[in-house]
C-alpha cells in the first residue's frame, strides 16, 4: 500500500479555505502542491503533473546565488552531485564554475557560485535552472488511501479526497453535537436540581432534618427530583457502547446491563452546609444558568457551525505555532561550518545579513518550456492507454 500510494503536501490554510467554501454549499478550489518552508515554486505542468522549482539569483556578472532546491533535494547530495562535478568538470564536459561558498542553516539553503562573465551569459541563455538542475517534477498519479469503508480507493485528484470524505467528517460533527447536548443537558439538570433544593431548603419547603436516608430519597422522587443525571448520562453511553459491540452476538445477558441499584440522590444529599451560605447559592444559580445558555447556544448551533469554530481555533493556535517557530529559527541562527572548494571544514559563526539572499540579486524566473510541456503530454497519453487497457 505504501508503494502505491503518493500524495504530496498541500498548503494548511488553503485546505481549510476549502473547507469553509465546502461547508458554504460551494466546490473546493484546486489546490497546487505546497511545502512548509519551502522558497521556491511549484507549478502545474499538466493534469496531476507539477514542475519544482529551486530558486537562483543572478547578483553580478559572474556571480550567481542558489537560495533554494527543489523539494526533497539534500544539500549536501546537492553539492557532491552538482556543484562539485560543475567545478572540477568531468570527462564528458569541462568545468563550469570557479569557485562557491556556502551559508546555510538548519532552516535555510545558500551557496554563492562563482564563473566567468561568458559562461554566466552561457548559463542563463540555455536556463539558468536547468542549467544547475534546480527543477524537478511531481506527479500525483498515484493517490490510494483507505475509503470510510475501509477499502482502498484511488482518487484522481486532491478535491475527489476533500469531497469525499467532507460528508462524512460532518456526520461526526451532527454525532458530536448530539453527545455534547446529552452531557451539557445532563449538567444543566444536575445544577438546575442542586440549585433548586437549596432555595427551596432556605424556604422552608422540605425538610431533612432527622429523617431516614430512605425517606429522603422518596421525598426526593415524590418532589420531582431526578437521580443523578450526569450518572445517568453516562451509564447510558456505557451501555449503549457495549450494545454495540455486542449487537452480533447472541447475548442473553446484554440486556440486564446498566445500574440496577436503584436511584441516587448523593449529588444533593453530600453537599455541605456551605452550599447553604449566601455566596455559594450564588454561585451556584451562577453556574446553572451559563450552563443553561451554553445548553442553548449548542442546541442552536448546526454541524457546520460546530466545524466552522474548530477551523477558526485551528487556525488562531497555527499562527501562534508559526510565530514562535519563526522566533526560533531568528534565535538559532549560529555558526555552522562553511567549506570552499579545497581545505577542511572552518568554523565561523555567521550573520544574519550572510544567510539571508543578496538584496541586489536578480531573480530568475522558472520557466516551463515546449519541451516541458510535450513530455507531460506524452505522459499523461501514455497513462490513459494503460487505463484503457486495464478496463478492457
Amino acid at each position: 500500500v505504501h508503494g502505491a500510494c503518493k500524495i504530496p503536501n498541500y498548503d494548511t490554510r488553503e485546505i481549510v479555505n476549502n473547507v469553509r467554501r465546502m461547508l458554504d454549499g460551494l466546490d473546493p478550489h484546486p489546490m497546487l502542491p505546497n511545502y512548509k518552508n519551502f522558497k521556491g515554486a511549484i507549478q502545474e505542468l499538466g493534469q496531476n503533473q507539477y514542475v519544482v522549482s529551486g530558486e537562483i539569483f543572478v547578483v553580478d556578472r559572474n556571480t550567481v546565488e542558489i537560495t533554494e532546491l527543489p523539494v526533497r533535494t539534500w544539500t549536501q547530495v546537492y553539492k557532491e552531485q552538482v556543484l562539485e562535478p560543475m567545478l572540477n568538470g568531468t570527462e564528458k564536459t569541462p568545468a563550469l564554475i570557479s569557485d562557491y561558498k556556502e551559508y546555510h542553516t538548519d532552516t535555510t539553503v545558500k551557496f554563492v557560485v562563482k564563473m566567468t562573465e561568458e559562461k554566466l551569459a552561457q548559463a542563463e541563455a540555455a536556463g539558468l535552472h536547468k542549467v544547475f538542475k534546480l527543477q524537478t517534477s511531481l506527479t500525483c498519479n498515484s493517490m490510494v488511501l483507505f475509503d470510510h469503508m475501509g477499502c482502498l480507493k484511488k482518487y484522481e485528484t486532491v478535491q475527489d479526497i476533500l469531497k469525499e470524505f467532507f460528508d462524512l467528517r460532518l456526520n461526526y460533527y451532527g454525532l458530536r453535537k448530539e453527545w455534547l447536548i446529552g452531557m451539557l443537558g445532563a449538567e444543566s439538570t444536575k445544577l438546575n436540581n442542586q440549585a433548586r433544593f437549596i432555595l427551596e431548603k432556605i424556604q422552608g419547603k422540605i425538610a431533612i432534618e432527622n429523617k431516614s436516608k430512605r425517606d429522603l430519597i422518596q421525598m426526593l422522587v415524590q418532589r420531582g427530583y431526578e437521580s443523578d443525571p450526569v450518572k445517568a448520562w453516562k451509564e447510558a453511553q456505557e451501555k449503549a457502547a457495549e450494545e454495540e459491540e455486542m449487537q452480533n452476538l447472541n447475548d442473553d445477558n446484554s440486556s440486564s446491563s446498566g445500574s440496577t441499584s436503584g436511584p441516587d440522590f448523593n449529588y444533593i444529599l453530600n453537599m455541605s452546609l456551605w452550599c447553604l451560605t449566601k455566596e455559594k447559592v450564588e454561585e451556584i444559580i451562577k453556574q446553572r444558568d451559563t450552563k443553561g445558555k451554553d445548553l442553548g447556544d449548542l442546541k442552536r448551533k448546526s454541524s457546520s457551525d460546530l466545524w466552522k469554530e474548530d477551523l477558526a481555533a485551528f487556525i488562531e493556535e497555527l499562527e501562534k505555532v508559526e510565530a514562535q517557530e519563526r522566533e526560533d529559527i531568528l534565535a538559532g541562527m549560529t555558526g555552522k561550518p562553511i567549506k570552499g572548494k579545497v581545505g577542511k571544514p572552518k568554523v565561523k559563526k555567521l550573520h544574519l545579513e550572510e544567510t539571508m539572499p543578496s538584496p541586489f540579486g536578480r531573480r530568475i524566473i522558472p520557466q516551463i518550456t515546449s519541451a516541458m510541456k510535450a513530455d507531460a503530454s506524452k505522459k499523461l497519453l501514455k497513462k490513459r492507454r494503460g487505463t484503457l487497457i486495464l478496463q478492457q
